[in-house]
């Protein structure tokens, strides 16, 4: 029973990170075109699939005439995601740029749209550790 309490606390917890996050980027008012300068690949083995590789894209931005680079947090499957020399839309903050998220509608709407999936999978859980709880101590069961 402490297992299934421990994994729904993680869940919970995810699920906070995951809104807390949105919410930080969502105050990212700057915006600047940064440049994609490094892609680092990283491979490691997955039973039964063979060698899955993932790629962490470096983006240089300006802001006011100073530059900053930073390392995407988030690795892709797809290498020509953000391939070398590309441009994309970055989101930073106005008070701190170094402080930065890549942007543009497409990746709002899948942060958006992970965080429902989020909710969703931990709602359902502790529905389910509620449940179980129930049949446990019912006396109809």
């Amino acid at each position: 029973m402490v297992e299934i309490i421990v994994i729904g606390l993680i869940l919970t917890g995810w699920l906070l990170w995951k809104i807390n996050y949105s919410k930080r980027i969502k105050n990212y008012k700057g915006r600047v075109i940064a440049k994609v300068i490094d892609v680092k690949e990283y491979a490691y083995c997955e039973r039964g699939w063979g060698k899955i590789h993932t790629y962490y894209p470096t983006y240089q931005y300006s802001v006011n005439g100073i530059v900053y680079e930073k390392r995407s947090s988030w690795g892709y499957y797809d290498k020509m995601r953000y391939p070398l020399g590309s441009e994309i839309v970055m989101y930073y903050d106005e008070k701190k740029p170094q402080r930065s998220a890549v942007g543009g509608r497409m990746e709002e709407e899948f942060r958006e749209e992970n965080i429902r999936h989020v909710a969703f999978v931990t709602g359902l859980y502790w529905l389910m550790v509620l449940f179980g709880i129930y049949v446990r101590f019912s006396p109809d069961f």
